[in-house]
Formats: structure tokens, sequence, C-alpha cells
């Protein structure tokens, strides 16, 4: 059996336990029951290195500390510069569409009012104009008043003026009285200029003389400014030529071939002289 105190060798005898324990090392006493208990711990020189572990921990903390609220801060006044210059920047931009939107305010007032100015002038110019075609109008009418596109004693009609003689003559005679006045025995060439010369006919309803025969040639009627009879307004079994008439006259009912010799009153016709307008 052995004994459990165990006791130490004769060459370790006479030395210290503390000399003989292992560096980092603390006694422990083994009890009865085979277990042992601590008589110090930590060792001395953990103890030792222990507060300036510490303070190293709390240095380097407090130096991360100091950096990232460093950081924070330098990543603030970051954000803070891009904040003031998108707010820079957006208060030029909304500036600068204030500025645009005012322009444009400016220029559609500065439009209308033109455009109101200029509708007053042309309203202005059109009552003007419509004064002065009122007035022109009237004007027109005074003139018109006042005009004789015809000679005294001369019928105006349409385009025309008539002189319807007060003295018989020969158609020849007739004639040549016409042109001593600058114009021709009538020459008829509608159906409304044959009615109103019938009905300008005096009340004796006389034959006048008109400016067709066919002096140069029988049954070739022609008008004294030599064109050929186009629409014709004989009477019923004229011309027959009875008794060589030449020449036509004018009558109640028509037209009638006769002696250019006979003395008949005449018509005499000429181009109206045109009235002055505005």
């Amino acid at each position: 059996m052995c004994d459990p105190a165990d006791p130490k060798p004769p060459e370790l005898a006479g030395l210290d336990e503390d000399a003989l324990m292992p560096s980092g090392w603390s006694h422990f006493s083994v009890g009865t029951q085979g277990s042992w208990s601590a008589r110090s711990f930590p060792a001395p020189w953990l103890r030792r290195l222990g507060f300036p572990l510490l303070l190293a921990f709390f240095v380097l903390s407090f130096i991360l500390s100091i950096i990232t609220l460093t950081q924070v801060f330098q990543n603030q006044r970051l954000y803070n510069s891009e904040q003031e210059a998108v707010q820079e920047k957006l208060n030029y931009l909304s500036a600068q569409l204030k500025g645009d939107q005012d322009l444009r305010d400016k220029g559609q007032l500065e439009a209308s009012q033109f455009i109101e100015q200029l509708n007053k002038t042309l309203n202005l110019k059109i009552n003007n104009q419509l004064e002065a075609s009122k007035f022109t109008e009237q004007l027109n009418k005074t003139l018109s008043a006042l005009c004789r596109p015809c000679p005294c004693q001369w019928k105006f009609y349409k385009d025309s003026c008539y002189y319807f003689s007060v003295a018989q003559a020969s158609w020849e005679t007739a004639r040549k009285a016409c042109e001593a006045d600058g114009t021709n025995l009538a020459i008829i060439s509608s159906s409304e200029e044959q009615n109103y010369l019938k009905l300008n006919l005096d009340s004796n309803r006389r034959p006048r003389w008109i400016g067709l025969s066919d002096k140069k040639k029988e049954g070739t009627w022609h008008w004294v400014d030599e064109t050929a009879l186009g629409q014709s307004f004989w009477n019923e079994g004229e011309p027959n030529n009875a008794g060589d008439e030449d020449c036509c006259e004018l009558i109640p009912n028509g037209w009638n071939d006769a002696p250019c010799s006979k003395e008949n009153y005449w018509i005499c016709e000429k181009k109206a002289s045109p009235c002055p307008m505005l």
C-alpha cells in the first residue's frame, strides 16, 4: 500500500516548494479527500500585466471610437455638403424656372396687349373704311345724278345714246346728219334695243330711218358700220323690194324696206360717255 503523503525524495528534501513550482503556477494543497484547493490565483506575472492590458484595451477602444466618430462626422459633413449642393441646385433651378415663367408671363402679357392694340387699330381702320365706303357710295350717287352720259335732247339706254330727229330727210341725208354729229344711224343688235326704240316712236307712230340698207348689193343687207345683218326684226312679208326699196325704216310692227329717197324721221346712235366714279 502506498502512503498518501507522498514524501519528497532525499535529494529534493532541502528545496523550497516555490522553487520547485513551475513558473506561472500557484500553490495548491491536496485535501484529505484527494481534491486540490487554490492557494493563490492568478499568478503574480499575470496580475502585473492585467492593468497595462486593460489600459491598452481602453486606449485602443477610445482611439477606435475617435476614429469611428471622426469618420461619422466626416461622412455627415460630406452628406451635408452634398445636401447643400443639391439644395442650391434646386434653388437655382427653381429661381431659373420662376424667372422663365415670369418672362413668359411678361411676354404673353405684352403679346396680349399688342394684339388688343392691333385689334383696336384694325377696327378703327375697318370703321374708317366703312365710313369712306358709305361716303364714296353717296358721292357716286350724287355724281350719277349730276352726270349726263348723253348730250341734251338725246336719250340714254344701257350703254348708248339715241337722238330722235325732229326733221325729216332721205336715208342718205339722215346718215350724213348723224355722221356730222360724230355718230351713225342706229344699229339694232338685240330684241331689248328693238323694243326700246319702238316704244320711243312719236305718238303718231311715224317710221324712222335706221342704219340698215342693201344699196351695195341687192338682197344683202349691211349696217352702216359695214357689219352684216345678223338678228332681224322684219315685219311680216318684208323685205319685199317693192319699187327699189333699199333702205330700212323702223315702224311700229318691226322693220320695213322703203325707197332711200323717202323722207323720214331718223334715229342716231352713239356710245354713252361714262360717268366719273370714285
